[in-house]
């Protein structure tokens, strides 16, 4: 089993940070250049809700993913669940934290196994682990820069920047 968690502040609402990654539409303005995820379908709301979508990785590498929401605790906890997909197993989750008026930490877990074995494990430790640090590095990024364009703060207070 892989584990990489990753995180980042984001100075704008805790419940506008949540709110933005449980849109399914934004997951196309967050995703890397070399990833392309096409919803499918969605039927749902919250806990429970089932999103399946297409992704193609550098134009070559497609794969159907079937996720479904495990735990839906607006705005502090959200995790997804890979029902069938190209990994063995693929659990994602991000919890929310407002560590002080001007700022949210959005916090990414990723804990997933790839297929084939030794042969997969071999992968990983090549590239997958890699391309997924990459990716979530890239989607923290966007993230930050569409949701603070949105909510924009016009100055974050001194105290306030070391406190992440």
């Amino acid at each position: 089993m892989t584990i990489i968690e990753s995180s980042i502040a984001i100075a704008a609402p805790i419940e506008a940070v949540f709110d933005f990654h449980t849109d399914t539409k934004n997951l196309g303005l967050i995703s890397p250049p070399w990833m392309k995820a096409e919803l499918i379908r969605e039927s749902g709301k919250g806990l429970g809700k089932i999103i399946e979508m297409r992704v193609m990785q550098y134009n070559f590498f497609p794969s159907h993913w079937l996720v479904r929401i495990e735990e839906f605790d607006r705005p502090f906890r959200l995790t997804d669940l890979v029902l069938s997909g190209p990994m063995k197993y693929f659990k994602h989750t991000r919890t929310f934290s407002q560590p002080c008026a001007s700022l949210t930490e959005l916090k990414d877990r990723l804990e997933y196994e790839v297929p084939f074995g030794l042969i997969g494990r071999i992968a990983n430790s090549v590239s997958i682990r890699k391309m997924m640090e990459q990716m979530f590095e890239y989607r923290h990024q966007k993230t930050k820069e569409i949701l603070e364009e949105r909510f924009y703060i016009k100055e974050v207070p001194a105290a306030d920047v070391g406190r992440v």
